[in-house]
């Protein structure tokens, strides 16, 4: 098991190579200004690193970590999120959720999004009172802004603080900050909820998120790029990038038998990083042993 530092590495500043206060001082002055903060986690690198980030410079006992309990997020995130407030002695607030019983969520319009954050955001706010915290922050950075992210709208309404995006950092520098925090797997690739697997305008089913689930669950502790399994009437397209060409290949057989018991079948979309924007161009057929 990790061990948590015992002094603030964010706050170093003796050590002019730590990314920290020399580097992003508005992030560390922002959080020293608070007596306690709530951190929203998702099981993501991002929530991650500023869950971290917040023990380190407040403590454990001034920060609580708040998730969703949700059909739309891969139980493999909660038990992330589970094991990293377990090492940092940070108490965890699990507030369940049902997204499929609100209409604008499940009709899928491009205001999903919207719809979906502003119920997770009010649902832990109202969690939040309980426990006396007035700040709840998330992970959002720099490089979040470039993106379609209706979410934001609905975090601005309900003022989710929003701290790398206030220090200027990028992914980038969450990673690095991430790695002298003691975090194991910084470099994970980022992912979204099951929900953006299914086609806008589609309606989310319970049965759908099961599918999309399923497909992704032996893959997704081990994938090193991108995994989508994205689902339409008869098919299941998993997309994946190069470089976890053989991980997919080995579960070929496996993911061709989840989706037999759907009545679907596997197209595999290998992709590069610079042509995601294509990604229904072209669909292989499976996997071909060299």
């Amino acid at each position: 098991m990790q061990t948590v530092p015992q002094r603030s590495c964010i706050s170093d500043t003796r050590n002019t190579n730590v990314t920290g206060t020399t580097a992003f001082p508005k992030l560390a002055g922002e959080l020293r200004s608070l007596e306690r903060i709530g951190v929203l986690v998702s099981g993501g690198c991002d929530s991650e690193v500023l869950l971290r980030v917040a023990a380190d410079v407040l403590g454990s006992a001034n920060t609580i970590a708040f998730t969703a309990v949700t059909p739309f997020i891969a139980a493999y995130y909660t038990e992330i999120v589970k094991a990293t407030t377990k090492e940092l002695n940070v108490k965890l607030i699990q507030v369940e959720l049902n997204p499929l019983q609100i209409n604008d969520i499940t009709a899928n319009t491009s205001q999903r999004c919207y719809h979906c954050k502003n119920a997770i955001y009010s649902a832990i706010t109202a969690a939040a009172r309980k426990w006396n915290i007035t700040i709840l922050a998330d992970g959002t950075n720099l490089d979040d802004t470039a993106e379609h992210r209706p979410g934001l709208k609905a975090a601005e309404e309900l003022n989710i603080s929003h701290p790398f995006l206030n220090a200027g950092m990028t992914k980038a520098d969450i990673r690095e900050l991430g790695k002298q925090l003691g975090m194991e797997n910084p470099d994970r690739p980022s992912d979204s909820c099951l929900a953006t697997r299914i086609p806008e305008q589609t309606p989310i089913t319970a049965e759908t998120l099961s599918l999309v689930s399923k497909i992704e669950q032996p893959l997704r502790p081990h994938v090193k790029g991108r995994l989508r399994a994205r689902v339409s009437k008869k098919h299941v397209i998993l997309e994946y990038q190069t470089i976890d060409r053989e991980l997919v290949k080995a579960h070929q057989q496996e993911l061709q038998t989840i989706a037999d018991d759907d009545r679907h079948s596997v197209l595999f979309n290998e992709i590069s990083y610079h042509n995601t924007r294509e990604l229904f161009t072209t669909l292989a057929a499976p996997i071909q042993s060299n």
